[in-house]
């Protein structure tokens, strides 16, 4: 569940939310993020989902945001020339700093160990290592707040810290089965335990965990359900979503699941590319010669300062979750007029996918059968999609 801080920010919390009431007003506040700390550390995002609504990007250039920066170092994977990677908030663009310095100068095992998957106790020593790599930026950010490193960045985000909240209480789970659901070898033995799991008490505890009262308390995200229609039950359908995933693919290869019911990951062949020993050496060549451009920026500057056919692949996250109905229109307004032609196009958005102004549809051929097939196996859960090549 990755949410972009890519609007302005004014406060450093969300306004109230909860409730019924005043939340319609409180949508047609700004949403407010915080610029001062990491907000998504990990790749919460299923960057496979990218990768097949992109394909082979060779000799490509690439717009995408940042957030925790493992989706960008994904994308790596696709062989592009350029990532032009952006986002508003200067912390998550240190963050990718960092990650990109570490795969530059860190074998696998001592990566997974720096950044908190694997246990170590010279963390901060190792980023010593690291340092001359960063901007005057970064390295302030870090040696402020060297806890961040000591502790594992890559759960110190503010969701992160709330999937290891959540894992505490999904612990009581286990004896209902939750462990034996992550144990599985083969949909079908896997399917028998969705079904001995999916019991009412199951069901209670995971449906509060994803009230919206909840998860404005506890996850840190100023955004994640703002524009959600309220018909839309939130907690109920994030819950089917999960179930629904499940029924179809195997749990202990959603590290995603990993995080949000262990507080860790628990399978190493199941992290994402830029973690995994099978691809780590392959993000890491490519690093080495793929043109990687930070911005600290809003997208309405970015793309019209980048021009007339700028890029060949767009992956726009789930920001338009964050937008209002001026601001949705203008970013795809601005992501039309900076495509190339034959440009593909990969837009997230949570729980549901507002329909584009009909002169930015017809300029789409939309790619809904991938859409589809992506929002129930894409590691999120929540997800939709919109996929398609612009004409």
């Amino acid at each position: 569940m990755v949410q972009e801080s890519l609007l302005e920010a004014t406060t450093a919390h969300a306004p109230a939310l909860a409730g019924t009431g005043d939340a319609r007003d409180a949508a047609d506040a700004p949403i407010a993020w915080n610029r001062d700390s990491i907000l998504f550390s990990s790749c919460n995002e299923d960057s496979g989902s990218e990768l097949r609504a992109f394909g082979d990007l060779s000799g490509k250039h690439v717009l995408c945001i940042t957030a925790g920066g493992g989706r960008v170092l994904n994308l790596l994977a696709a062989r592009p020339e350029r990532i032009c990677a952006v986002d508003l908030n200067p912390v998550q663009n240190y963050l990718l700093e960092l990650k990109a310095a570490g795969i530059r100068a860190l074998d696998h095992g001592a990566y997974l160990r720096f950044l908190g998957a694997r246990e170590c106790t010279a963390r901060l020593a190792t980023y010593r290592t690291l340092r001359n790599q960063l901007s005057a930026g970064a390295r302030a950010f870090f040696e402020t707040h060297p806890q961040l490193i000591d502790a594992g960045v890559l759960f110190q985000g503010r969701l992160e810290r709330y999937f290891h909240r959540l894992s505490k209480v999904l612990q009581w789970t286990q004896p209902l089965g939750a462990r034996r659901l992550f144990e599985c070898e083969n949909i079908q033995q896997q399917r028998a335990w969705v079904h001995r799991l999916n019991s009412p008490v199951f069901r209670a505890m995971c449906e509060t965990a994803c009230r919206r009262s909840v998860l404005q308390m506890f996850s840190g995200d100023p955004g994640f359900y703002r524009y959600v229609p309220p018909e839309i039950s939130l907690h109920r359908v994030i819950y089917a979503g999960v179930i629904e995933h499940f029924t179809h693919h195997l749990a202990r290869k959603n590290p995603l699941m990993q995080l949000v019911f262990f507080g860790r990951f628990i399978d190493e062949t199941a992290l994402p590319a830029y973690l995994n020993a099978a691809s780590y050496d392959q993000i890491r060549e490519a690093l080495g010669r793929v043109q990687l451009e930070i911005r600290t920026a809003r997208m309405d500057e970015v793309l019209p300062q980048a021009g007339p056919a700028a890029f060949d692949a767009f992956s726009l996250s789930d920001i338009s979750s964050y937008l209002d109905a001026a601001a949705h229109d203008q970013l795809f307004a601005d992501t039309l007029a900076a495509a190339r032609p034959g440009a593909r196009l990969c837009s997230r958005s949570n729980l549901h996918h507002r329909a584009l102004r009909p002169e930015h549809e017809a300029r789409i051929q939309r790619d809904r059968a991938l859409e589809h097939e992506l929002s129930i196996a894409d590691h999120s859960c929540v997800h939709k999609f919109l996929i398609g090549t612009i004409r």
